[in-house]
């Protein structure tokens, strides 16, 4: 079966999306010198810290608010490897967003070239770990374009 094609970009508003760079470290290659699996996730959370981040919102603030944001779904296709010393961008994309769930699209960029691509849903949980309803205005922040530059 011929390889997916990369997914488009999202087709959400340009000022939904913001990009994180990022360099690979030693730490997070295999033996063979190439990025672990395992890592794409830890990149895509960098992606959407920065994006929250540049909207005024830290995840410190809202877990103040006694909100927090679980992973409910998850899906992820790696395209290329990186490796070592390899600088990346992450795009990060809200696209949807419901009474009590978000999801944020990504892209896993080195230069023009697609690595990875994916999307996570999450829902939104109070301090009990029951579904709670996304505020108003942390639904107007994921809607909102950036104000601030990330990290």
């Amino acid at each position: 079966m011929p390889p997916l094609p990369p997914l488009p970009p999202p087709d959400a508003p340009p000022h939904l999306t913001s990009r994180t760079p990022l360099a690979v470290r030693f730490c997070e290659t295999d033996l063979m010198g190439i990025v672990h699996h395992a890592n794409y996730l830890i990149y895509l959370e960098a992606g959407r810290i920065d994006w929250l981040q540049r909207r005024g919102i830290s995840y410190e603030e809202m877990v103040r608010r006694d909100l927090h944001l679980a992973v409910a779904e998850l899906r992820i296709k790696y395209r290329q490897a990186a490796r070592f010393g390899d600088n990346l961008v992450v795009e990060t994309t809200c696209r949807e967003i419901h009474r009590v769930t978000a999801r944020f699209s990504y892209r896993v960029l080195r230069g023009e070239e697609v690595i990875c691509d994916g999307d996570i849903l999450l829902a939104c949980l109070g301090s009990s770990l029951t579904l709670t309803r996304i505020p108003d205005d942390i639904a107007a922040l994921l809607s909102s374009p950036e104000t601030t530059t990330g990290s």
